[in-house]
């Protein structure tokens, strides 16, 4: 069983210089340390670098209705023009899912840093879709979210895809709309 390392970070808004702030040093095991009781210190801030984003709209780029548009495929991509290394990227994902065979089916959401090769695969989840006939959640959105902290050194266009397969089985679940997919890369140093 392999065991996944969850990291969490908790960001601000700072009004009075208009930047976004991370913590870097949440969670924290002292309450003694100043940085526990909600006061930073410039060490202790992260700032938003870059943002990038994709949505497609499902009226025009998407049929509307059953079915949809067949799996395997891409279902966005993102590229940050500069990632430093150090720096940590914020990877968020939605899309829908319609299961139109009779049976259950399971739904592999990945995220690559580059093109979908097994070399460059940083995220994989996978999602249990209902049958059309129980209609209970057969047209369903799937979630994902991922920090990149492997930037071990500064790298150009870096691009993120997004990624959906189902794992076995029959062909019958479908990507539909609406599909949004960011990266914010953050910096903690």
């Amino acid at each position: 069983m392999e065991v996944i390392i969850i990291k969490d970070y908790r960001g601000y808004y700072n009004a009075k210089d208009g930047m976004y702030y991370v913590d870097k040093s949440y969670p924290c095991k002292k309450k003694s340390h100043e940085h526990c009781s909600g006061h930073k210190s410039d060490k202790e801030k992260g700032k938003l670098v870059e943002f990038a984003y994709q949505n497609a709209d499902p009226i025009s780029s998407l049929p509307p209705g059953p079915g949809g548009q067949a799996l395997p495929r891409t279902v966005a991509t993102v590229k940050l023009n500069d990632v430093k290394a150090g720096n940590v990227v914020s990877l968020n994902g939605l899309f829908h899912i319609n299961n139109d065979s009779a049976v259950v089916q399971d739904l592999v959401a990945s995220i690559y840093r580059g093109t979908p090769s097994p070399g460059n695969l940083i995220y994989r989840a996978v999602f249990e879709i209902d049958n059309a006939e129980n209609v209970d959640d057969d047209f369903t959105q799937a979630v994902v979210q991922f920090v990149d902290d492997g930037i071990k050194s500064d790298q150009k266009n870096v691009t993120y895809t997004l990624f959906a397969e189902q794992r076995v089985g029959a062909n019958g679940l479908f990507l539909a709309g609406p599909i949004t997919f960011t990266a914010t890369e953050i910096k903690v140093n």
